[in-house]
């Protein structure tokens, strides 16, 4: 039995690459980089004019409250009355998908949308980004995925009214 199965193993090998000479290694070696800098004024500029929509909703699922949600964040056009220039926006949205400065701006945008539909403080949040050119604009979609915290607003409730009902009782 022990020698069908080394039988077996020899013919499932697949044939290895030849001997080959082995050469120099180069002397130096060469590439060109292109650097690009952004205005973090400037994309915060775009990103409170940006035109936002969002939706989702918190959903119960087994281990508590979790929101699942998407922004799209839309940078119009110089000519749509934004200031992404239109010449330049296949640059732009190449800028946006590498530069971690416009990506945080992104995230922080649907953080806000995505608190503000959950009602409740949101936990770590998870997010995904795509960013494509648009007619009107560079449009960034950012997934949302976050725990959210109702327990800790419902005590704080609780406290916060508490607190100011014994302040009412003690004045009168």
């Amino acid at each position: 039995m022990a020698y069908a199965w080394i039988v077996r193993r020899e013919r499932e090998r697949e044939p290895r690459p030849g001997l080959v000479k082995t050469r120099s290694a180069a002397l130096f070696a060469q590439r060109k980089l292109e650097l690009v800098k952004a205005s973090d004024y400037r994309f915060r500029e775009l990103f409170e004019n940006a035109d936002v929509m969002s939706e989702g909703k918190t959903r119960d699922d087994t281990d508590g409250a979790t929101y699942y949600g998407s922004t799209s964040i839309l940078l119009p056009f110089t000519s749509k009355g934004g200031g992404v220039p239109d010449e330049r926006a296949d640059e732009f949205v190449a800028l946006i998908r590498n530069d971690p400065h416009a990506r945080i701006r992104a995230v922080r945008v649907a953080c806000v949308e995505a608190q503000v539909r959950a009602h409740a403080p949101l936990g770590r949040v998870r997010a995904e980004l795509f960013v494509r050119r648009d007619r009107k604009g560079v449009r960034v979609d950012v997934e949302v995925e976050a725990r959210v915290f109702r327990e800790q607003t419902e005590r704080r409730g609780d406290a916060t009214g508490a607190a100011s009902q014994r302040g009412r009782s003690t004045r009168t």
